[in-house]
């Protein structure tokens, strides 16, 4: 029974190794049946990301139980303690769904949705916060949607 088990394990690390030898080894037999390929590149398609309407984007932040504008308003009073385990996680997920929106953003709001994003960002850097301008860009971004025809629920 052993020796059969021993035949069998050299067999399959035998097989194992001819399975792992490179085509360009001399020792590989198959060097000579395999045939030459040619490997082009070509250049890979320009990506550019799809920007929605600004009432889009305004719909992706002001509605859902889980709005940017529910977590921003939620999470901004954590921004003082943003060592705080509970704290961190919240504003890493506030910073990461502002993110998301401003994704796909037109490029008109990426100004207010950067200075919303700001001091989340800050907080997760580990730089120093500064919520000063953080009200004055929720305005603003308000006032583009409304200008944009954005139908706010009332």
């Amino acid at each position: 029974m052993r020796k059969l088990l021993a035949a069998t394990a050299a067999l399959s690390c035998a097989l194992l190794l001819a399975s792992c030898a490179s085509p360009t080894d001399p020792a590989s037999d198959d060097t000579a049946t395999t045939p030459a390929t040619e490997t082009t590149t070509e250049a890979a398609p320009e990506v550019t990301p799809t920007v929605v309407a600004v009432t889009t984007t305004c719909n992706t932040f002001y509605s859902g139980e889980y709005s940017a504008e529910r977590l921003v308003t939620e999470t901004t009073p954590l921004l003082a303690t943003p060592d705080d385990e509970t704290a961190a996680a919240a504003i890493y997920t506030t910073r990461e769904r502002l993110a998301a929106v401003q994704n796909f953003a037109d490029p008109e709001l990426q100004q207010n949705l950067n200075g919303i994003k700001a001091p989340f960002e800050a907080a997760v850097q580990g730089e120093t916060i500064n919520t000063s301008t953080l009200q004055d860009s929720l305005d603003a971004f308000r006032a583009q949607c409304v200008e944009a025809g954005y139908a706010f629920a009332s």
